[in-house]
């Protein structure tokens, strides 16, 4: 396993840590259940730049990667649907695009293709990082909540709509 890879699963690792400081209901508990969110999203990134950069881009971080991304956000979801009013529905949204692209995916990896992330999906990924980070700070909810909700509702839709025409395309070609 190489670096990337390891960095990828502290990302996975850190997980527990977030829920833990996430239903402390402190402020103190939420600020640092946020400082681990965010960190551990920023090492997404880290991750990625290692294994372009280095050639070290493996079939185990091709499936950890986006799994950690799904892991994290999810958790995330799941907090702030129990603790910030966070709509069950939007959660249920991203969950089931999460859900349909990952099966997707493993779908086409198994026939011996292979589906990258798509630049609606890294835009994806990162709104929807900036909208939890927003809705994890211990404040009220207010209209930049909302905007950040409909952006990464947006977003996520259009992405998952892209990756299953995507795929029919690449049927088509086959």
């Amino acid at each position: 396993m190489n670096l990337p890879n390891w960095i990828t699963v502290a990302r996975i690792a850190a997980i527990p840590a977030f829920l833990v400081l996430a239903y402390a209901r402190s402020e103190v508990g939420a600020i640092v259940a946020l400082g681990v969110f965010l960190a551990a999203s920023l090492s997404d990134y880290l991750d990625g730049y290692l294994a372009r950069r280095d050639g070290r881009v493996t079939r185990l971080g091709k499936f950890l990667d986006p799994l950690a991304d799904k892991l994290l956000v999810g958790a995330a979801l799941v907090v702030l649907v129990d603790t910030r009013r966070f709509p069950l529905w939007a959660a249920l949204v991203i969950a089931v695009r999460e859900i349909a692209v990952q099966l997707l995916r493993t779908r086409i990896v198994r026939s011996g293709g292979n589906l990258p992330a798509s630049r609606a999906a890294k835009a994806k990924t990162t709104i929807q990082i900036m909208m939890v980070c927003w809705w994890l700070l211990p404040s009220g909810v207010s209209v930049i909540h909302w905007l950040l909700l409909a952006a990464a509702i947006g977003t996520t839709v259009f992405s998952g709509a892209e990756y299953f025409a995507r795929s029919d395309l690449e049927e088509v070609a086959r």
